[in-house]
């Protein structure tokens, strides 16, 4: 009888666990923090490489799918054991998904000595508060935080008084580059001490944020882009800050009905792209001079030759706001790239937004005697109107680009909406300005004017808006 054959075939060799240790560690990083613990128990091969990897954590990842159960206090005691069972150091903390108040404050304050102690790089901390609830202020373990963070973003809290906490020095944030302030409350004076305390901070960001800090002073040797989103403030000035690039003001608004907010622009010899400058709601200082509607005349001192990319938003149908669009043209003489958002949509401003009363409308004669404007006349290579509808002042500004703009070469007008029938009545509004002969760069062979609707959903961003490697970061 024949003898059977119990030869075990070879096992497939394990080609992962074979790989560097770096490798593996650059695989366990990229996994969500539960899955990564769990490569302890694949095998010996795999055992400490979790601890021994910097720490990607991110508590959306800790959340419970259990109908009936409150997974805010789960995710928060999981997040606890995890920055107590790691060693560090911390890459990245992305802490959004819990709810702390003065029944748990505690366990936020042992989380921020935690990955203080473990030296985390970014950290991003969002509260989940109840709606009627005031922020719950941070404990002043966050300034010890400092000596590691490369990026910063808080969320829904009241800042730490600094005045009790480090004296003022370039130690307490020695490597900090980002820092973004979200729906929270920080003082003026807490700002001063952030700037100070942090000497390669490049990126500062305010994002709907409520009235404080209600005075935003710039001085900063490094700042690269300031960024106010959807923020309420006095005041916005640049006072010396020799390396700012960006000015981004997007949806902000004076606290208070019919207030508005100084925009003050000082030293800043690097800015090159500013908006979006309100003529209804912004009150432009330069220097020591503000800039009025009807300046027909500037002094050097009253320009910013800097500014390559602006962006201005306009009620055409208020016809000292046009007039202040000019005057404001007039004080950045190097404009290239030049970006205008009609308001007029906005009906808040108007008794009868449906309605175009005679007094809406500037006559040809205005238009005749407007004066120079040197960015249009020569250096204004593309112009992008955002909202258009062909509205009182509307076309007669766009005429009056095309008549002037020697340099121009692209025009793009960005509808409202794709609506068909908007996108017909405008198109034979401007029908004229695509002959040649309404152009002033007469080297065209065909003039670029090009109409289309703004895709659905399309709003800016703020990744967009804060990313200086994209030179134009509106809307186009």
């Amino acid at each position: 009888m024949e003898k059977a054959n119990t030869t075990i075939p070879h096992e497939r060799p394990n080609r992962i666990s074979a790989l560097p240790d770096g490798l593996l560690r650059n695989v366990v990083s990229r996994l969500p923090v539960k899955d990564g613990a769990r490569t302890d128990a694949l095998s010996r091969r795999w055992r400490g490489l979790w601890r021994a990897t910097p720490l990607v954590l991110d508590d959306a990842h800790l959340l419970t799918d259990v109908l009936g159960v409150d997974w805010r206090a789960p995710a928060a005691a999981v997040v606890s054991r995890v920055l107590a069972s790691h060693p560090g150091p911390f890459r990245w903390a992305h802490l959004v998904s819990n709810f702390i108040d003065e029944t748990n404050q505690d366990a936020l304050a042992e989380w921020l000595r935690l990955l203080a102690d473990k030296g985390v790089e970014n950290l991003i901390l969002v509260n989940r508060p109840w709606f009627d609830k005031v922020p719950l202020q941070l404990p002043q373990s966050l300034l010890c935080c400092g000596a590691s963070l490369r990026r910063l973003y808080l969320g829904v809290w009241l800042f730490p008084f600094t005045s009790s906490g480090p004296p003022r020095s370039p130690d307490v944030f020695p490597h900090l580059r980002e820092l973004g302030i979200c729906q929270g409350i920080m003082q003026d004076c807490d700002l001063d001490y952030m700037l100070a305390c942090s000497p390669k901070l490049e990126i500062f960001a305010l994002i709907s944020n409520y009235c404080l800090p209600d005075r935003v002073r710039i001085g900063s040797h490094t700042l690269r882009c300031v960024l106010l989103w959807h923020s309420l403030v006095d005041e916005v000035a640049i006072i010396a800050a020799p390396q700012m690039q960006r000015l981004i003001l997007y949806c902000t608004h004076a606290p208070g009905p019919g207030r508005t907010i100084k925009v003050k622009i000082g030293y800043a010899p690097q800015l090159t792209v500013l908006g979006y400058l309100d003529t209804a709601k912004h009150v432009l200082e330069i220097g020591n001079t503000i800039i009025k509607a009807r300046v027909t005349k500037v002094s050097p001192n009253t320009e910013v030759p800097s500014i390559k990319v602006l962006a201005v938003k306009v009620r055409f149908r208020v016809p000292g706001e046009v007039r202040t669009l000019l005057s404001f043209l007039r004080c950045f003489p190097e404009v290239e790239t030049l970006h205008i958002m009609a308001s007029d949509n906005d009906t808040d401003y108007y008794d009868d937004a449906g309605e175009v009363k005679p007094r809406d409308k500037l006559n040809s004669t205005f238009w005749e005697r407007v004066g120079p404007i040197k960015c249009v006349q020569s250096r204004v290579k593309k112009v992008v109107f955002d909202q258009f509808s062909g509205g009182p002042n509307q076309v007669e500004l766009l005429k009056l680009v095309l008549a002037r703009a020697v340099l121009l070469q692209n025009v793009i007008v960005l509808l409202a909406g794709p609506e068909s029938m908007m996108m017909n009545e405008v198109t034979s509004k401007l029908q004229p300005l695509v002959s040649k002969r309404m152009w002033a760069n007469k080297s065209l062979r065909k003039p670029s004017l090009e109409v289309r609707g703004r895709a659905a959903g399309h709003i800016w961003s703020y990744s967009d808006a804060s990313d200086l490697s994209i030179s134009d970061p509106f809307i186009s």
